[in-house]
């Protein structure tokens, strides 16, 4: 069975890639991509001599540096684009010039990179859960919920970060867990491996940090030499090669969204904002909306309420299996909350449901293991059934246009829209 969903993701991967959208997000990396491939620099803007840079003007998500204007994207996954470009440009003439070349270039980076990170989520959840001998129907319930009921259904078939970010941290929590907890043997490839993975991770969604945190403290308890010398180590390359872009694109270490001296440049999008980008809304409101609310995590997709009611009993249970993951998953997603109820305001601008919450939504499921196989009660797995059946109607309308203010379905029926705008169907 299990293999049967992993196949159907894969297809899903493939056969949904998109061409190109014409989004902010997209066109902010494909800016740098061509900048990058054709005139090796960061710099998206060009002399007024020459031509304009394709999809700069796309885009709000810019800033300037120095009289310069770079992508406020972070550069791993743009350095990743750039290498499958020129890839492809030597092999099949493929320019993103052209208007054709570009539609095939997005659809095989978007089947690779975040199609392939999709499959890789499925594969590496279905481990961990193989880890602590969970049973069969379980299993593949879950995995059925993780890849066709959250938000990771919506974006696997366009370019964003969220799923590659969430493909590596299930790498690196698979290894980290099996290691920390003596399911796997300690060889030094696999502290390699999580080392590796939990470096990519905050390259690409840097607040998701918080769940490879958790997972490395449990395995330098258990491990500190491999840990600091062998995962510590690994994880010190991708760091280094964010650092080393960042430092060459911006002669600073520190995000461009901390930095307003950057980001509030004379012209920018982000002086005046509009919509649901320009929201002022009480830190309550926006913590109920992001979570029970109209972009609700927990509204939108119910299933992953399991993971919390497993907190719960956690709490109560001091005996309980796998107790101090439950609760170390649960804290993680308390940070993750707090840091987006304090320093964002826009529920992640013009997307279906909250997609910073894309990292945390395996997490979740992966807590709520214990919840399924201990239920036997018909009227609990009817209410499961109505929660799962909630959470696949919201994947598949994600599914259907990922990209949007207001889209959701929680909007249309009773909450209404977050600001004066309401998105027409595509």
């Amino acid at each position: 069975m299990e293999l049967i969903i992993l196949c159907a993701a894969a297809v899903n991967a493939v056969l949904g890639a998109g061409d190109y959208s014409d989004n902010d997000a997209e066109n902010s990396r494909l800016a740098t991509v061509y900048s990058l491939a054709k005139y090796g620099t960061w710099h998206i803007d060009r002399p007024a001599s020459e031509k304009a840079i394709p999809f700069e003007q796309g885009t709000i998500d810019k800033v300037m540096v120095n009289g310069r204007l770079l992508s406020s994207k972070p550069p791993m996954l743009t350095l990743w684009m750039t290498g499958e470009y020129l890839l492809l440009e030597r092999a099949f003439g493929w320019d993103l010039d052209d208007d054709d070349s570009l539609d095939r270039l997005v659809r095989f980076m978007t089947m690779t990179i975040v199609g392939g990170s999709y499959v890789l989520v499925g594969i590496f959840f279905a481990k961990i859960q193989r880890l602590f001998k969970t049973d069969p129907l379980t299993r593949a319930l879950l995995l059925f919920c993780v890849l066709f009921c959250t938000q990771l259904w919506g974006y696997a078939t366009h370019l964003n970060n969220h799923v590659p970010a969430t493909a590596m941290l299930m790498i690196a929590l698979y290894f980290g867990i099996g290691l920390a907890k003596g399911r796997l043997a300690p060889r030094l490839w696999r502290f390699a491996i999580f080392g590796l993975a939990a470096g990519l991770v905050p390259t690409l969604d840097m607040p998701a940090t918080i769940f490879v945190a958790f997972a490395g403290f449990f395995l330098l308890v258990k491990y500190p030499a491999r840990t600091v010398l062998v995962a510590g180590a690994l994880a010190a390359v991708p760091l280094l090669v964010h650092a080393g872009a960042m430092w060459n694109a911006t002669d600073n270490l520190l995000p461009v969204q901390m930095r307003d001296d950057v980001y509030l440049y004379e012209g920018s999008y982000w002086r005046n904002p509009q919509g649901i980008d320009a929201l002022n809304e009480p830190k309550g409101t926006y913590l109920f909306h992001m979570t029970l609310g109209r972009c609700g995590l927990f509204s939108l997709y119910p299933i992953l309420l399991a993971g919390m009611a497993a907190a719960v009993r956690a709490l109560a249970k001091p005996r309980m299996p796998n107790r101090g993951l439950i609760l170390a998953g649960a804290a993680a997603f308390g940070v993750l909350t707090a840091y987006y109820v304090f320093k964002t305001n826009n529920y992640g601008g013009e997307a279906y449901g909250f997609r910073w919450y894309i990292v945390a939504m395996p997490v979740l499921l992966l807590m709520s293991e214990s919840i399924f196989e201990t239920m036997r009660a018909r009227w609990k797995w009817i209410f499961a059934g109505l929660m799962i059946g909630v959470s696949f109607y919201s994947a598949l309308e994600c599914a259907r246009n990922p990209w949007g203010a207001n889209r959701q379905w929680t909007c249309r029926l009773f909450l209404g829209p977050s600001c004066g705008v309401v998105w027409p169907e595509n």
